[in-house]
């Protein structure tokens, strides 16, 4: 321990402290007194005893000689022994700059978009004023109410915000005079700091896509490790979507000793909302043929709103199918249905039926109007759009049968005389002259890949392989799994018993089966076995497949199926192959073998393409309930396995894209598939697209694709998108004037909608055993400034210490005592 006294100079006057600024200077002098160990204790107390000694021996020595030169050896004797003393005491002048640090109080408030939503519970929002938002109300308590003044007083304060993350740059808000008239000081600025003005709205407005609460919060605790921290208060909803939990927050803040502060805003009820979650409907229509429109309606906080309304027996609201005509760019209503809302949270399907006549690119919406006392917390998701490429290109069939069978001649005539299709056929049994009702009648297999990539659809009734060339078939795969196609099989007497069988030689046909075929066929040797029809056995598939609906309603469809008698036989199958889908099986107890009923219907993916199967060639017998029940069936077939292929001509260039929907500043993979004109893989390592944002503008540079070192056909890369809406892909056809299109929706992330309520079960968990609290906002201006601790703290910015004995004039002065008394002990002849 160290004591201290100030000193005068000579005129009298004491220069111990200065103050430049925040920074005090202070000059003292020191000595090392009392002692803080032993052996310094042990030091003082021997010059206490040598001294005693000293004294009685120098008593002794000078009992011969008089006072006067008793006096004066013992003047010279003490005057070097104090010396001694007082450098053992080591004297020093302290020299050091002290600051004080004041207290710091830090406030982060939420910008997340879910600070959007109303302040309050729904039912005390007024319907003739406004709700106030949460970020307005944190607004107010920041700029309207005393809750700043009052933190001033004490703590320097400094605001920032988070949303996805703690957002750098903050507002410091420095101390202020005190209302009792104790003076505040700036010293929490750096000297030269201009206090920036508060602009509210545009520091609290509301643009997160996300809330990431707890690492925000971690994060500006690991930034801000001082003893001067008095606390942080968070201004949220609770809300928490990405991220850590804030349980690791909470730990942190408790092992620094800092207090966390939560200030809940939001109701703590469900908001009342109406939101169309989704719409279902098909990128690409032919002219003539219908289609669905499906929007899924989902609601919150019906229950809660109907109780307070004092209403019983549900709600119901007016949903709109909207159509944007592509030559006026003007909408209208083209139909709407009254719509029963569910439970919260549990979605409504609303179904719209369209059947276009002219190709264009149309824009349909879906639009929910809520009755005019419904208040909803947000209105923007009330409406979702999808654009349909309607088209007219004819659907290219190629029909190839083994012989005249039945299935075949009635859909050839029903293909050939749709307006949407154009029918070649290959009768395998037929020879020159012969007259079909097709546009061209072939009589071998397409010679080449270019001809055979033409069609749209193959479909094969009963046919003998051995007619395709083994290079054929091939192309046949390829058209298939890299081009879109559709192949369509039909089971038969002659020539499906013979492909069962050899199954090495034609093992590349067989792998386009979406079955296993029975090599033995006992069941179709015995004709006297079919006697009767045996109704067909649908799967909860078939009940929903779309291409099944020989009727206009679904009610109508199935009710036509049960009316059906059905089919006297089918061939039989050992099970499906992995990832096909069956839609029926023959009903016929006596023709189920170990893998169970034949199959009847079936299809599976095979790469880009669609193969389905038919295991029997009855199904002309439905023409006996009507002739529209076959039509149906063999028009919807063929739709459904050209899928792949509808607006795609001949498919030199597709874009894939891996789905229709993204989020605000997600990455859009791109694939796409160039040939040459001969249907050859590009000589070039990549290809550009033009990527065009919501406003017509394109992306500057352009992507590019690069080739897919293990499909040389294909060429990948993406791009990223940042405004909600809708962005236009093209890619230019090499070598031709063609443009191939794609269209990806932007919307804003989902995260924020996922829980409108404040989570104050969260916040509390934030502020738990950390010496702060959970306040709702309706109290933090009245009790927060009490809760927080002045921390503020004095320290040393630097010191100097100077020894005041280590000088060379001391030692002289001891040495010339030591010499004194030596000279006069030896003229008193004491020596």
């Amino acid at each position: 321990m160290t004591w201290s006294s100030h000193i005068l100079l000579a005129n009298g006057e004491v220069p111990v402290t200065s103050t430049a600024d925040d920074v005090t200077t202070t000059t003292t002098v020191e000595f090392d007194f009392p002692p803080e160990t032993i052996a310094e204790g042990t030091l003082i107390a021997g010059f206490a005893v040598a001294a005693v000694l000293l004294i009685a021996v120098l008593w002794r020595d000078t009992s011969r000689v008089g006072a006067v030169a008793r006096g004066w050896l013992f003047l010279l004797r003490m005057a070097a022994f104090l010396g001694v003393l007082v450098i053992a005491l080591n004297p020093h002048q302290r020299t050091q700059q002290e600051s004080f640090k004041p207290s710091q109080v830090v406030l982060l408030a939420d910008t997340s978009t879910s600070m959007q939503q109303p302040a309050g519970d729904p039912s005390s929002i007024a319907s003739s004023e406004p709700a106030e938002l949460r970020w307005e109300a944190v607004r107010r308590l920041l700029a309207e109410s005393p809750l700043l003044d009052k933190l001033r007083e004490q703590h320097v304060v400094d605001v920032a915000t988070f949303d996805s993350d703690l957002i750098t740059g903050r507002l410091r808000l420095s101390k202020v005079a005190r209302a009792d008239g104790a003076q505040g000081s700036d010293e929490g600025d750096s000297p030269g700091e201009v206090e920036p003005s508060a602009d509210w709205d545009e520091l609290l407005q509301p643009t997160g896509l996300a809330t990431r609460l707890g690492d925000s919060i971690d994060k500006l605790l690991a930034e801000n490790r001082s003893e001067t921290l008095a606390g942080i208060v968070v201004l949220t909803d609770g809300a928490n979507n990405v991220g850590r939990d804030v349980t690791t927050a909470n730990r942190r803040a408790k092992r620094e000793g800092i207090p966390l502060f939560a200030v809940g805003v939001g109701g703590t009820k469900s908001p009342v909302n109406l939101q169309l979650t989704r719409l279902i409907v098909p990128s690409d229509v032919h002219v003539g043929d219908a289609f669905e429109v499906t929007a899924l309606l989902q609601s919150s906080g019906v229950a809660d709103w109907l109780e307070e309304q004092q209403r019983s027996g549900g709600l119901s609201v007016l949903v709109e199918l909207l159509r944007r005509d592509p030559d006026t760019n003007e909408t209208s209503v083209v139909d709407s249905q009254d719509v029963p809302l569910g439970e919260d949270g549990v979605p409504v399907e609303v179904t719209f039926s369209q059947s276009p006549v002219s190709p264009a690119e149309v824009e349909y919406s879906v639009q929910v109007r809520p009755p005019a006392s419904f208040l909803e917390s947000r209105e923007d998701d009330n409406l979702v759009s999808r654009t349909v490429n309607i088209f007219d290109r004819p659907t290219r069939v190629l029909m190839i049968a083994g012989g005249p069978m039945r299935d075949y001649r009635f859909a050839k005539n029903v293909l050939y005389r749709h307006q949407s299709m154009e029918v070649d056929v290959w009768l395998q049994t037929g020879s020159v002259g012969i007259s079909q009702d097709a546009d061209e009648v072939l009589f071998d297999f397409p010679e080449t890949r270019e001809a055979l990539f033409a069609y749209d659809v193959v479909m094969a009734f009963d046919i003998d392989w051995s007619q395709i060339p083994s290079e054929h078939r091939e192309w046949l795969g390829e058209w298939i799994a890299n081009e879109g196609g559709g192949l369509v099989t039909i089971a038969g007497d002659v020539f499906t018993p013979q492909l069962a069988s050899a199954d090495e030689e034609f093992a590349d046909v067989l792998t386009l089966y979406p079955v296993v075929l029975e090599p033995v066929q006992p069941q179709f040797e015995r004709k006297d076995r079919w006697n009767q029809p045996w109704p067909i056995d649908f799967t909860p598939e078939g009940k929903a497949a779309a291409f099944l609906r020989i009727a206009d309603e679904a009610e109508d469809s199935q009710l036509a199926w049960d009316q059906f008698p059905g089919v006297y036989r089918a061939y039989s199958t050992n099970g499906q192959k992995s990832g096909a889908t069956v839609y029926a099986y023959f009903s016929d107890p006596l023709s189920r073998t170990d893998a169970g009923a034949p199959v009847l219907f079936a299809s599976q993916r095979y790469g880009q393409g669609i193969t389905a199967y038919v295991g029997s060639p009855e199904i002309w017998r439905l023409r006996s309930l009507d002739e529209q029940y076959n039509d149906r069936f063999w028009i919807n077939l063929t739709r459904m396995v050209s899928e792949g292929r509808s607006k795609r001509g001949l498919q030199r260039a597709m874009i894939v894209l891996d789905g229709r929907d993204y989020g605000v500043g997600q990455t859009v993979p791109v694939r796409a598939r160039v040939l040459t004109a001969s249907f050859e893989s590009l000589d070039q390592d990549s290809v550009t697209v033009d990527v065009f944002d919501p406003r017509g503008r394109p992306l500057v540079p352009s992507p590019v694709l690069r080739q897919d070192p293990n499909r040389p056909t294909e060429f990948v890369g993406d791009f990223r998108v940042t405004t909600p809406g809708k962005y236009r892909i093209d890619l230019p056809v090499p070598d031709s004037a063609e443009t191939v299109r794609g269209e990806v929706t932007v919307t804003l992330p989902k995260l924020e909608m996922e829980s409108l309520r404040q989570d104050v079960s969260q916040l509390q968990t934030l502020v738990a055993e950390t010496g702060g609290a959970y306040l709702p906002i309706e109290e933090a201006a009245d009790r927060l400034p009490d809760l927080l601790e002045n921390r503020g703290q004095t320290f040393v910015l630097d010191q100097q210490v100077v020894e005041l004995w280590d000088r060379r004039w001391v030692m002289f002065f001891l040495i010339g005592l030591l010499s004194l008394e030596w000279l006069s002990r030896k003229l008193m002849k004491l020596a």
